[in-house]
């Protein structure tokens, strides 16, 4: 056998095909999905082909442990619906504070402190606590 016959000349052939966007805009709001899959929902950032870029699988696993999320348990996987991530989305929003109709009051109580009083954290609560402690076992002691 002569070298020439020895080689082989492969060809390879590759063919361009488009493959279908993933409808998460029609889905319907209960049918359920993976949570690697709601990364995709428009409602948290995604879209075709593309992860959301504000929401992290992480931060959904977080969710569901904390019981914030609503899944189904499908087997060993869970599965979320549009609408569990819609109730998600309202819990996580922060509402403003909003004024009591009539009157100058907000709608915090504790944001709002009586004249005259001081406003004292909690750690200085317990500061002074140890603080009285302290001195009264000393006094204890210079009593001896």
């Amino acid at each position: 056998m002569t070298e020439e016959s020895e080689k082989k000349l492969y060809q390879l052939v590759v063919d361009e095909f488009e493959l279908p966007d993933p409808d998460f805009k029609n889905l319907h709001l209960d049918v359920p999905i993976s949570l690697d899959d709601a990364l995709f929902l428009p409602e948290l950032g995604g879209g075709s082909w593309k992860k959301s870029y504000l929401v992290t699988i992480n931060e959904l696993r977080a969710a569901v442990r904390r019981g914030d999320l609503v899944v189904e348990r499908h087997g060993k996987n869970f599965r979320t619906t549009r609408r569990y991530i819609a109730e998600w989305r309202e819990k996580c929003r922060v509402h403003p504070n909003q004024s009591v109709s009539g009157s100058g009051l907000t709608a915090n109580p504790k944001a709002e402190k009586p004249a005259g009083k001081q406003s004292i954290s909690s750690s200085m609560v317990e500061s002074r606590s140890a603080l009285d402690a302290a001195q009264m076992i000393v006094q204890e002691l210079k009593k001896r």
